[in-house]
């Protein structure tokens, strides 16, 4: 049995059904991304405005070191400056990281709406196929033809309804013989 190549069919039952369900799931999703990017985005602010808080403790405890002291509290100082360098930088990491797992998301939300497309668009032709070939026999009766059915593809749906559809026509056939 030859393999048709043209996975839309019926346009618009295919392509309603895909884009309903792509939809959905693209609604939900970007709930989802508008509450990781808003908690992102506050959290990314909370940071910010930690680094600059910390920024004028570690520019007063130097300026502070500047004055005449020990040298013991000037080390210590010095110490509490490269840990406070230390800890904006990963904090800055942080923020990158932030947006970035963000655009990931984002990234990954398409490529998952392409691939849903093409699975919706496959899976409806399952159904799409079935109706398209009965839709032709049944002009062929309208006609006044009496077909000859083929079977369906075994991984086609509407398997059932096709075998009474089949039947109809065999006893079409049978009383007019």
């Amino acid at each position: 049995m030859r393999q048709r190549k043209q996975y839309i069919i019926n346009k618009k039952f295919q392509l309603k059904t895909t884009f309903s369900v792509i939809a959905i799931v693209f609604v939900i999703v970007a709930i989802i991304i508008a509450a990781i990017g808003v908690n992102a985005a506050y959290n990314n602010k909370k940071l910010i405005n930690i680094i600059q808080i910390q920024d004028n403790i570690v520019e007063a405890l130097i300026a502070y070191s500047q004055s005449p002291h020990d040298t013991e509290q000037k080390l210590a100082i010095q110490n509490i400056a490269n840990d406070h360098v230390k800890n904006i930088n990963t904090i800055k990491e942080i923020i990158e990281l932030n947006n970035f797992l963000l655009l990931i998301i984002i990234a990954f939300v398409i490529l998952q709406g392409i691939i849903l497309y093409f699975v919706l668009i496959r899976k409806t032709h399952k159904i799409a196929g079935p109706l398209y070939v009965m839709s032709n026999y049944f002009n062929d009766i309208i006609n006044g033809n009496i077909p000859h059915p083929r079977p369906l593809r075994k991984s086609d749906e509407l398997q059932d309804f096709y075998a009474l559809f089949m039947k109809m026509v065999d006893a079409i056939r049978s009383r007019q013989e």
